[in-house]
């Protein structure tokens, strides 16, 4: 049995981080999220100026409907990743990748996920061009999971699937990245 006091405690706890969300400004939700927005849209975009017209338009529908945020459905961060990967895919912005994607996917070669498997040879374009010819779901996870440097939580509240189905996800995508790579170098 839930005593009333933990319950009360509890319920309290739950009002305050709600107050916490619904009272995220307009001005505290660009100055927390409009760097890693902008980093995601890079990855996503083909070009540094529809990486600015995405970001700029994600934050721009996140600001429109701020006021609408219903913390009882989630937290603000989760609805935020969703509405700038909507946002790239009513754009048809998904499937591209962006510039400084090179360098981002140059760093993986030193990261543990991917330590030793980028074979020796492969460079900038070649990761690029092999990225962008995984499935729209890959790229999606590639560009959250490295491009906004989200956690497979964040990843799979931001693509509406748990956070083991994004890991399962970076790891295909990986896999398939790794493939694709050793196709392209025979």
């Amino acid at each position: 049995m839930i005593r009333s006091g933990a319950f009360a405690s509890a319920t309290a706890a739950q009002a305050a981080a709600a107050d916490r969300q619904a009272a995220l400004s307009a001005a505290e939700l660009c100055e927390r999220y409009a760097a890693r927005v902008h980093q995601f849209a890079t990855m996503v975009a083909s070009n540094d100026v529809e990486a600015e017209d995405l970001a700029q338009s994600a934050l721009e529908r996140a600001l429109l409907g701020l006021s609408s945020f219903d913390p009882a459905k989630g937290e603000v961060e989760a609805w935020l990743w969703r509405i700038v990967v909507n946002v790239a895919r009513d754009a048809g912005r998904a499937v591209k990748r962006r510039q400084l994607l090179l360098e981002r996917l140059g760093r993986l070669r030193g990261s543990p996920e991917m330590l030793g498997d980028v074979p020796p040879g492969v460079d900038n374009q070649q990761l690029l061009s092999a990225v962008r010819a995984l499935t729209p779901l890959q790229r999606s996870v590639v560009a959250l999971r490295y491009g906004a440097d989200l956690e497979y939580r964040a990843v799979g509240d931001a693509l509406g699937i748990s956070s083991g189905a994004a890991a399962v996800a970076a790891h295909r995508a990986l896999k398939a990245l790794r493939r694709k790579l050793l196709e392209d170098e025979r």
